[in-house]
């Protein structure tokens, strides 16, 4: 019994560990981006989506109720490249001080220097 909470204790620190050096590690150089003018970033896909076209209104609700956050013109994000949606105007990224996923227009978003 010993040996094994002993053993789980271990794998636990050895998934830690690696999930503090993911969050941590900058992009790469082929994922690194920057928002382009204030944006709306959306928490899910399905927001996102709803989102478009823009609107004051729905933009003013979904801000209020935490699921759509304006993201900073200039802020530096990572592009999540397997982002299991095939729709070529919307990117999901990932700022690097967040611990969130967020879907920005592709309009809103160019590669960093």
């Amino acid at each position: 019994m010993k040996q094994s909470l002993i053993a789980a204790v271990a794998a636990l620190g050895c998934l830690v560990a690696s999930h503090a050096a993911l969050a941590a590690s900058p992009c790469g150089k082929a994922d690194a981006l920057q928002i382009r003018g204030d944006t709306p970033g959306a928490i899910s896909y399905d927001v996102y989506s709803q989102l478009r076209p823009l609107d004051a209104n729905r933009l003013a609700l979904f801000q209020d109720a935490g699921t759509v956050k304006r993201l900073p013109d200039g802020l530096d994000v990572c592009a999540i490249a397997d982002d299991g949606v095939a729709d070529p105007s919307a990117v999901l990224v990932h700022v690097p001080q967040g611990k969130m996923a967020w879907w920005v227009s592709a309009a809103n978003v160019e590669n960093a220097d």
